[in-house]
């Protein structure tokens, strides 16, 4: 018997820590059920706010390059690729013979005075040869020459 009151003695302790456990738990249980519980997600929300913001202000931003791209659009002509070199061949074209023009222009003065050059000896030329082969005529200019003044 003294076996029995042993085990019966091991298990009235056993019992007693039970039900210090349970009171324990117990008074766990009732603190957490006075202790108000709630979650924050004011931080959830001010990056799912921002995240609104970010993408409203992206659409608007798409929204207005899309206006852009189609009023630039409507407004643009299509020329084919033939027309478009046809017109920058005939402005080389054009903008050659101008050049060339204007090359040929400035040198009108020089080409003036060569040829009034030119002119001038030749004249003198034809002249001092005339006057070579007729003396009498030399003679005769000389004498025009002082009754005019000059000399």
């Amino acid at each position: 018997m003294a076996k029995l009151d042993e085990i019966a003695e091991l298990l009235t302790e056993e019992i007693n820590g039970f039900e210090k456990s349970i009171s324990r738990l117990e008074k766990v249980h009732e603190d957490f059920k006075n202790h108000p519980l709630r979650p924050d997600t004011s931080g959830l929300n001010a990056l799912l706010k921002e995240y609104d913001n970010n993408q409203n202000n992206n659409i608007k931003e798409q929204q207005r390059l899309m206006e852009r791209i189609l009023h630039k659009v409507e407004r643009s002509v299509l020329l084919p690729s033939w027309a478009i070199k046809l017109t920058w061949g005939l402005l080389v074209a054009v903008l050659l013979v101008l050049g060339f023009s204007i090359h040929q222009v400035s040198r009108i003065a020089k080409k003036e005075e060569a040829a009034y050059l030119k002119g001038q000896h030749d004249t003198i030329e034809h002249y001092g040869t005339f006057f070579k082969e007729n003396p009498e005529a030399k003679v005769l200019y000389q004498k025009w020459l002082e009754d005019n003044g000059q000399k």
